[in-house]
């Protein structure tokens, strides 16, 4: 189940990054965060098949804890999918604008969309065998360790994007958003990354 979930994860990510435009993003988005399943019948063919494996797959996982556990967790995975995909398209906006964000609205959701909040979540529910309100509350406010470690996972992956992704049409990563708020060097910017991840 855990594979299944992270395929469907960077399934919605190249949704977003590659394939959807502006108007079919808003839909994909709108319908994960109505999570009805006849919210599919508005979006294109290749996003049915996306939205509809993303919901079958997240209410199977949470039926099965509800039977095996007795909690039920689908809110809070809907949730972690609806944050997810606000911050995909949030990231949309900026490409398809032109827009390039300030390093510190980057940063803001930049922690949430690298997936490893949605991840981990899932990842939890799947590997306990009893869950308690307090853990559910616990996952439902994000506590600092999972957004300080999303957000180094975020920063290191960002050292690694190369400029032709960019040139692509990927957003720019925070080495980018960096330069061109300082004017400094790619070298400069990387020195920068690394001590953010190195405070986080």
């Amino acid at each position: 189940m855990e594979t299944r979930i992270n395929i469907l994860a960077t399934c919605v990510d190249d949704v977003y990054d590659a394939y959807g435009t502006m108007d079919e993003l808003q839909l994909f988005t709108n319908a994960t965060d109505r999570w009805d399943v006849n919210a599919a019948e508005q979006l294109p063919d290749y996003m049915k098949i996306c939205f509809l494996g993303l919901f079958n797959t997240i209410n199977e996982m949470a039926y099965a804890t509800l039977k095996e556990h007795g909690a039920h967790i689908l809110p809070y995975l809907k949730n972690k999918w609806r944050d997810l995909c606000e911050c995909y398209i949030k990231e949309a906006r900026w490409s398809y604008s032109g827009c390039m964000p300030t390093l510190e609205e980057y940063l803001g959701h930049a922690w949430t969309s690298s997936s490893i909040p949605t991840l981990l979540t899932h990842a939890y529910f799947l590997s306990t065998n009893a869950i308690t309100k307090e853990e559910l509350e616990c996952i439902e406010k994000c506590d600092d360790i999972i957004k300080w470690s999303s957000m180094v996972a975020r920063l290191a992956d960002d050292l690694g994007t190369s400029w032709d992704e960019v040139k692509r049409g990927d957003i720019p990563k925070s080495i980018q958003i960096y330069m061109h708020e300082t004017n400094v060097s790619a070298e400069d910017a990387k020195e920068h990354i690394n001590y953010l991840i190195s405070e986080a």
